[in-house]
């Protein structure tokens, strides 16, 4: 009874680590960050471009003049006119935009003397990025119980076994009830 405890917490234990591992990787790989700008005139930044499909973008410490731009008008874009073709953010924390469900080209412009310290981040699509979190999660709390349960399978002392007398394994054998003393 011990080592089935033991090997069933060892077991849950490796399959939180490869859940939590595994969400992990793709967490990590469905993400882009962009934190370096070309400057195509003074005072003008372009990031990379964009190509977005269903994604969701971040954008850390946003320029005060800036925005995400669909790549197609960024030649058109001034500092008078981003607020034309700059695309709505959808919420904002901690001096961070977030755009969800983004499709399309897009580049971030910023217009400022220096060179600008927002950071954009992107991730894959929202139903990606919320799977893989949660195989991360699953991996965790699995991973906790299969510590827990390879520790009580460690700790724990097996069960005294019953004597048998030699009368009561006979008749045990033979299907016979056996004697009471």
């Amino acid at each position: 009874m011990r080592t089935r405890t033991l090997t069933i917490g060892l077991v849950v234990l490796v399959v939180g680590i490869a859940l939590a591992a595994i969400g992990g990787y793709n967490l990590k790989n469905s993400s882009t960050t962009i934190t370096s700008f070309t400057q195509p005139t003074a005072g003008e930044y372009v990031s990379a471009e964009l190509v977005l499909n269903n994604s969701v973008v971040v954008v850390r410490s946003p320029a005060a003049v800036g925005g995400l731009v669909p790549a197609q008008e960024v030649g058109e874009v001034s500092s008078t006119n981003i607020g034309s073709y700059a695309v709505s953010y959808n919420s904002t924390a901690a001096s961070s935009e977030t755009y969800i469900g983004l499709r399309g080209d897009f580049n971030y412009i910023a217009f400022s003397p220096a060179q600008p310290t927002t950071k954009i981040v992107v991730t894959g699509t929202l139903l990606g990025t919320i799977t893989s979190g949660l195989l991360v999660l699953s991996g965790i709390v699995c991973a906790i119980a299969g510590i827990i349960v390879t520790i009580l399978g460690a700790v724990r002392k097996n069960p005294a076994k019953k004597a048998n007398t030699e009368d009561e394994y006979y008749a045990r054998r033979d299907g016979a009830p056996a004697a009471s003393s």
